[in-house]
C-alpha cells in the first residue's frame, strides 16, 4: 500500500474517532461546555492531532451535519434528475431522518447550530428546482421569494416532525409537505 494511501487511512480514523466522540459527548453535554482536552480524551487522540484536522468543536459538528444534510438532501435532487417520483424520493429522505432520529435532534437541540444556513448553503439546487416550477409571469425576486418561503416551510415542518419523534409516517409527512409546497408553488 503507498504512503499517501496509508495517510488518508489515518486522516480518515482520526476525524471519525473526533466525529464519534463528539457525538458521544454531545448525549450528556451541551457543545459550549464541551472542551478540546476533553473531546480529545474521549477520542483517545493529543490535542496537536486535533488541530491539525478541526478549529473547535463546532467545526466538527458543521461537518457531521453537513454531511448528513447532503447525503440526505442530494439523495433527493439526484433521484428526481434521474426521473423518479418526488413523492419516492422525501419519502426515502424522511424514512433515513427517522432512522437516524437520535442524530437529527441532537443537530435540531443546539442552540448554536444553524440549520436553514447550512442547507442553503449545501443545496442551491433547491430554490432553482422551486423556480423552474413557477409560473412564468412572475420576476425572478418573486420566485426567489416563493423558493425561500418554500424552503422555510420544509424545514420547519420537518423540525416539528422530527421534534414529534416522527409521530406520523414518512409517506404522510411527505404528502402534507408536498402538499403545502405545491400549492405555495401552484399560486
Amino acid at each position: 500500500m503507498s504512503e499517501k494511501s496509508n495517510v488518508n487511512q489515518r486522516v480518515m480514523l482520526t476525524k471519525r474517532l473526533i466525529r464519534e466522540a463528539l457525538l458521544k459527548m454531545l448525549k450528556t453535554t451541551k457543545i459550549n461546555k464541551i472542551s478540546i482536552r476533553e473531546l480529545c480524551q474521549v477520542a483517545g487522540i493529543n490535542r496537536t492531532t486535533f488541530y491539525n484536522h478541526y478549529g473547535s468543536q463546532y467545526d466538527v459538528l458543521n461537518e457531521i451535519a453537513d454531511t448528513y444534510i447532503q447525503s440526505t438532501s442530494f439523495t433527493v435532487i439526484n433521484d428526481m434528475a434521474a426521473g423518479k417520483n418526488i413523492d419516492e424520493c422525501l419519502t426515502q429522505v424522511l424514512q433515513y431522518i427517522k432512522d437516524n432520529l437520535e442524530f437529527a435532534k441532537l443537530v435540531l437541540d443546539l442552540d448554536n447550530y444553524d440549520l436553514l444556513s447550512h442547507i442553503k448553503i449545501s443545496l442551491p439546487q433547491f430554490d432553482h428546482m422551486v423556480i423552474k416550477h413557477l409560473p412564468e409571469n412572475l420576476d425572478l425576486e418573486e420566485k426567489k421569494a416563493i423558493a425561500s418561503y418554500v424552503q422555510y416551510g420544509t424545514v420547519r415542518l420537518l423540525k416539528e416532525w422530527i421534534l414529534s419523534d416522527c409521530l406520523k409516517p414518512p409517506e404522510e409527512e411527505a404528502q402534507l409537505i408536498l402538499k403545502i409546497a405545491g400549492r405555495t408553488i401552484g399560486g
